[in-house]
C-alpha cells in the first residue's frame, strides 16, 4: 500500500495509511468476517492537499487492506420520525463524512430502512439488503449480525461510549421495560426509483427515560477483554467483539435493570413521542 499522509497530530507525528493500517491490525480489526464501523476521524489535522475525498479514500483503503470480507457503516437518517420521506440514493446520512463517502461507493449497497439504514460492501451484502421493518428488532441488521460467527465493531476515532448503537439491540433482546417499538409511516424510494408508502418501527424510549452518559460499559468492555484500544494520532481505535459485548451487557442489565439509564424513570410509562429539533439518535 502506497505511503500517504492523512493526518498530523498535535505533536507533529504523521498518520499515514500505513500507520493507520498498523493500528487497525494491532487492535484486532483484521480478525473478523464482518466489521461494523463507527467513525469520527479525530486523528489530527487533515492533510488538506488531499481534499476531503482523498482523506476518506485513504482511510477506506487502509480498512479494506485488512482483507475483512464484509464492511458495514451506519447511514442512519431517522427520516420518518423527522417528518421526511426516505430515498435510498439521495437521503444523506448525518453519521459522519466517512459514512457518507462509504455509502456512495459504486460497490456499496444501502438498506431501505428509512430510519436506521446501513451501507455494506463485500461478501455478506444481505446484511443490508435483506432487513425487515423493525429498525432495531427482528430482522434488523444487528439481528442478522448476531447470527454471524465473527463480527467486530470498529470505532475509528470515536469512543464506544459515544455511539455503540448495538447496545439498543441487546436491550431489545432482553425486552427492557423502558423501550418500545413505535410505528412510523412515510414513503421509501428504492434504488430503481420506485416509491412506496411503508411503515417501519423504531425502538424508542418512553417519555422521561434518559440514557446514561457514563462510560461504565466501555470500561467494562476494556476490562474484560471484550474490547481493545490502540492509540492513533490524537485519538484512538477501539475494536469490540460482538459476541463478548452481547454476553457482557446481558449480564450487566440482568444485575441492574437501570444499567443503561441515567436514573430511574417515572411510572406509569408514558408513550407520548415528540421530536424537538432533529432526531439523530436513540
Amino acid at each position: 500500500m502506497a505511503e500517504q499522509v492523512l493526518f498530523q497530530d498535535a505533536s507533529g507525528q504523521l498518520v499515514t495509511r500505513s500507520t493507520l493500517r498498523a493500528a487497525l491490525e494491532a487492535c484486532g480489526a483484521a480478525d473478523a468476517d464482518v466489521l461494523f464501523i463507527h467513525s469520527d476521524l479525530t486523528f489530527g489535522q487533515p492533510n488538506l492537499s488531499l481534499g476531503r475525498r482523498g482523506i476518506m479514500a485513504g482511510v477506506l483503503d487502509a480498512v479494506r487492506s485488512l482483507g475483512v470480507g464484509t464492511l458495514i457503516v451506519p447511514t442512519f437518517t431517522f427520516s420518518f420520525p423527522n417528518g421526511r420521506d426516505y430515498d435510498v440514493q439521495k437521503s444523506k446520512t448525518k453519521m459522519g463524512a466517512f459514512n457518507e463517502y462509504f455509502r456512495r461507493q459504486p460497490e456499496a449497497v444501502r438498506s431501505l430502512d428509512p430510519m436506521m439504514s446501513v451501507a455494506a460492501m463485500g461478501e455478506k451484502r444481505y446484511l443490508a439488503t435483506e432487513v425487515g421493518h423493525e429498525s432495531i428488532g427482528k430482522g434488523c441488521t444487528f439481528d442478522l449480525l448476531h447470527q454471524e460467527a465473527r463480527v467486530k465493531f470498529l470505532f475509528l476515532g470515536v469512543r464506544p461510549a459515544m455511539c455503540f448503537t448495538y447496545t439498543h439491540y441487546i436491550e431489545y433482546a432482553l425486552h427492557v421495560p423502558y423501550r418500545y417499538n413505535r410505528a412510523f409511516t412515510g414513503k421509501v424510494t428504492a434504488a430503481d426509483g420506485t416509491t412506496r408508502e411503508e411503515t417501519y418501527e423504531l425502538y424508542v424510549r418512553y417519555a422521561g427515560v434518559e440514557p446514561t452518559d457514563r462510560d461504565d460499559f466501555e470500561q467494562a468492555l476494556l476490562h474484560t477483554g471484550a474490547a481493545k484500544k490502540v492509540s492513533c494520532g490524537d485519538s484512538f481505535l477501539y475494536v469490540v467483539e460482538e459476541k463478548a459485548s452481547y454476553a457482557l451487557l446481558v449480564e450487566k442489565i440482568r444485575l441492574d435493570p437501570l444499567y443503561m439509564l441515567a436514573h430511574d424513570y417515572p411510572r406509569p410509562l408514558d408513550d407520548r413521542f415528540e421530536v424537538t429539533g432533529e432526531m439523530v439518535a436513540l
